[in-house]
């Protein structure tokens, strides 16, 4: 559990460090998770993986701060039960973007429902996730990100922080966790530093603006796909930078969302492409020191979703059967 102070929130800078932690034991396979949008299909989903995964995500609806209550939150069935024998990841932004600013979290406005927040997780059995705070931090579209005020976010992230662990009972873990790639802005210039950070996590999808055109065909595509690969791994802020950064912090690497993209999402995803999975396999087992966990974000009716056919509901986007197969052999541990 992190154990930020009030004390020197105000001195630490963003990229000042600690002395680096523990790593990943190698000998630790790192642990699979599944978001889905709908706790109906978990049972569904896990009897055609072939077993109940190690981790269930799930993010908080941002429409007010009522619904930062467990009690509140759009549950299909009971959180408690999952709970009960799966380690449990929440996506949280730091505030709902119709009530307040983050401004106003990095002052401390906001102690009060974080520390709620937080309580609400332990009375529901969850003292010990792990949560994901402000992610994507590095992009634009995050309302709560560090585009164009880094010291700002990361003040409002030690807030944020100071004030779950506050709560009696806490034993959470946090993961930063921006965008693969520079985006718009160096991410790391938004790290709260070692003290406030329990894991790095990344959002990793198959897509680029310049993925292969509509009359790209067989050898084309699996060309372009390998060369989408090798940019995800090499390019600035890329898989091997941030397997360098996690371990000069002494922190475990995670995915908390990451996964194929339907061809028809805005155009510029990879398809149904079973070789995202199998070199993400690769680059895992080459760092298998460091990543402790990894989390497909499959919403049944999204564009990212592997699974069984029948649990996609989606009429837009067209289903990814060979990547599911693929996922499914790869990391269900048959």
């Amino acid at each position: 559990m992190n154990l930020g102070s009030s004390g020197n929130s105000q001195t630490q800078t963003a990229t000042e460090t600690d002395t680096p932690g523990t790593e990943v034991p190698a000998d630790d396979e790192p642990k699979v998770g599944v978001y889905l949008g709908n706790e109906e299909a978990l049972r569904p989903w896990e009897s055609w993986f072939g077993r109940p995964v190690d981790y269930y995500s799930f993010d908080v609806p941002t429409s007010g701060w009522d619904m930062y209550l467990v009690d509140n939150m759009p549950f299909e069935t009971p959180i408690e039960p999952i709970a009960s024998d799966r380690e449990i990841a929440v996506t949280v932004k730091m505030f709902p973007p119709n009530e307040t600013t983050l401004n106003a979290v990095a002052a401390g406005d906001h102690t009060n429902q974080h520390r709620d927040f937080a309580r609400s997780l332990i009375n529901h059995g969850m003292a010990d996730a792990t949560v994901r705070i402000g992610h994507e931090m590095n992009g634009r579209w995050s309302f709560d990100g560090a585009v164009g005020r880094p010291g700002t976010f990361v003040q409002a992230w030690r807030q944020f922080v100071e004030a779950m662990n506050a709560a009696d009972g806490a034993a959470f873990d946090y993961v930063w966790s921006p965008h693969i790639g520079r985006v718009h802005m160096n991410p790391r210039d938004a790290y709260p530093g070692d003290e406030w950070v329990d894991q790095i996590g990344l959002t990793v999808y198959d897509k680029y603006q310049q993925y292969y055109p509509s009359e790209c065909e067989g050898s084309c595509v699996r060309e372009l796909r390998e060369e989408n690969w090798n940019r995800l791994v090499n390019q600035e802020f890329g898989l091997d930078d941030w397997a360098e950064f996690a371990r000069e912090h002494g922190k475990p690497l995670a995915f908390p969302e990451y996964g194929v993209v339907a061809r028809s999402w805005n155009g510029v995803g990879g398809g149904d492409n079973p070789l995202f999975f199998e070199r993400f396999a690769e680059w895992i087992g080459t760092n298998e020191d460091l990543v402790a966990w990894h989390n497909a974000w499959c919403f049944v009716a999204g564009p990212h979703f592997v699974g069984p056919s029948r649990l996609h509901v989606s009429g837009e986007y067209q289903p990814l059967p060979s990547a599911s197969q693929t996922f499914k052999r790869l990391f269900s541990g048959e």
